[in-house]
Parts: structure tokens; sequence; C-alpha cells
């Protein structure tokens, strides 16, 4: 009795052994990602196309770049840097892994904060924006650290039937004196996919140079690189940015 009982505890436990683990089905990782649609009013936005400006003056834009940081809603951290590169990325500023439901509101920094802006440039991570191989000439390589919004473009000033781009504009600013914030509240996160939410934003480049309050005139408003005598314009530039850009 015993020598058959010993038989079936065997059988039993070999049988035991054999059983696979229920299998664990991985699960989807989810993205949310940010993207910015540039405007010229009511036109769509390409870089090397001819717009016209309310003064008559024709316009091709040929740069479109901006750095924002430390993205956020409250203590939990969307990303600490985003490069938008209108040429190179179109019209992709971040995407990233996470839940959009911690983020129904985004705040941060139109530039790179001060406590990132001076460090080297080399010493971030390879997939990080703030890089200096992925920052490229988004930084000055001296220690005022990265620019933050860099436009440029070519006008022509005589509005007559000819055309001719011969009037160049930059618009570099950076230093730690025209970093600005922005808010976005009750984000509408839009599906992409089964496992990507959109965040869109808009950036209309005729509101950037048309601001009602403090317009820029290219035809004497068309150098800044943040320097002595240029304050006026790079803060001029960094709020007309800031107002063109608006939650879609």
């Amino acid at each position: 009795m015993n020598k058959i009982l010993f038989v079936l505890f065997f059988f039993l436990l070999l049988f035991s052994c054999k059983k696979e683990d229920p299998k664990i089905e991985p699960t989807a990782e989810n993205y949310l990602s940010i993207r910015v649609n540039p405007s010229f009013g009511n036109q769509p936005f390409y870089l090397d196309s001819v717009y016209t400006t309310q003064e008559g003056y024709k316009v091709k834009f040929t740069d479109l770049k901006f750095y924002k940081s430390i993205i956020r809603n409250g203590s939990d951290t969307f990303t600490k840097a985003a490069l938008f590169d209108f040429s190179s990325t179109g019209n992709l500023l971040t995407r990233v892994k996470g839940d959009y439901l911690k983020f129904g509101s985004l705040q941060g920094n139109i530039g790179v904060v001060q406590s990132l802006n001076h460090l080297d440039p080399s010493a971030f991570p390879n997939d990080s924006p703030l890089n200096i191989s992925n920052a490229g000439t988004m930084h000055w390589g001296w220690n005022t650290g990265y620019i933050f919004i860099s436009i440029e473009g070519k006008t022509d000033t005589i509005p007559d039937a000819t055309l001719n781009l011969n009037h160049s504009f930059s618009f570099h600013v950076g230093t730690d004196a025209f970093i600005d914030s922005f808010e976005f509240s009750n984000i509408n996160w839009q599906t992409l996919t089964p496992t990507e939410k959109v965040f869109h934003l808009n950036l209309d480049m005729l509101s950037f140079l048309q601001n009602p309050n403090q317009p820029i005139n290219l035809k004497n408003e068309f150098l800044s690189h943040s320097g002595s005598g240029q304050e006026a314009l790079a803060l001029k530039v960094v709020q007309n940015f800031k107002q063109a850009l608006s939650a879609q």
C-alpha cells in the first residue's frame, strides 16, 4: 500500500514540475508627444516660401528653432529639455514615455534654465537635446550657453512688383536675462495611435512680426544676438514669440 502511494506521489510531483508558468503579456508603453504647427496667418508655413507682411514686405524664413526646458505639471516632470528644429524634425518638439492623465496642464520655460544653460554641452547624455552634437549651432560655444530662439530669413522691404530678397534678418536670443515662462492649462490630448497621445501647439509667424502692441519692422529691426545695445529688440522677440505660441 505504501509503495502504491509512493508511486502516485512521484507522478504527481513530476506532473507539477512540468507545468508551465502562466505567460505574462508585456505591457505596451505609452508615449506623449508635443508638436508645433507653424503658420503665417491663415497660410501654411514652409521654410523658403515667400510671404507678404502687412507693410507689403516680402519675407522668406530660412531657419526656425527654439528650446523649451523643465516642462512639467507641478512636481511631475515631462522632460528637462526639448529642441524644436523645423528644418530637421518638422513639427515635432518632443516625444516621451508617460501617462497623459498626469499632464492636464504644462508649465515650463522658453529657453534653457540657468541651472542647465552654463553646463558643459558635451557632458549631457547623447540623446539629450542639450548635448552639443544635437544642439549644433544652438550653442554659442561661449559662457552665455545656448541660443533660446533662432529665427532667420530674408526680406524685400520695397513694396513693388519686383522681388528682391536682399535684406537679411537674424534673431538669436539667449542669455539668462531673456528666458521666459509658459503655461498651458486644460490640455486636450488627442489620440495619435493606441499607445500615443499628442498635444498640438500653433506658432503664428505673422503674429510674431505684426504683434499689435509691438510689431517688428524688418526694415530697421533685423538683427539681435542679445548683446549690448540689442536688449530692446531681444526682449521684443521673446515676448512676441511667446504670444504667437498658442494651444490648438
